[in-house]
């Protein structure tokens, strides 16, 4: 998985992810103030919804996610991969 330009107008598929996202928040954002874009995280949308088509287990999308995190990001182990990734796969089972 690797980052990409958000697209256009969201999917409500693409909308639920956001909130998954903006709600585990791995660079802490939400904790600096407010003012912080809604969209922060946008950029992993259109992977996400390509990962969750290909319907991986929870351990393989929580590594994806943790893969993207400390290259993309910069993060140095991000916490919550596997708790995100359980989110994300449940939204699979709404559609």
């Amino acid at each position: 998985m690797q980052t990409s330009s958000p697209p256009r107008s969201l999917s409500p598929l693409a909308r639920r992810i956001r909130a998954v996202l903006w709600e585990w928040d791995p660079i802490g954002v939400r904790a600096i103030g407010d003012g912080w874009p809604e969209d922060e995280y946008d950029d992993l949308l259109l992977p996400l919804i390509a990962a969750l088509a290909q319907r991986p287990g929870v351990a393989e999308l929580a590594d994806d996610l943790r893969a993207v995190l400390e290259t993309d990001y910069g993060l140095p182990s991000p916490g919550g991969c596997t708790e995100a990734a359980r989110a994300l796969l449940a939204l699979r089972a709404e559609d």
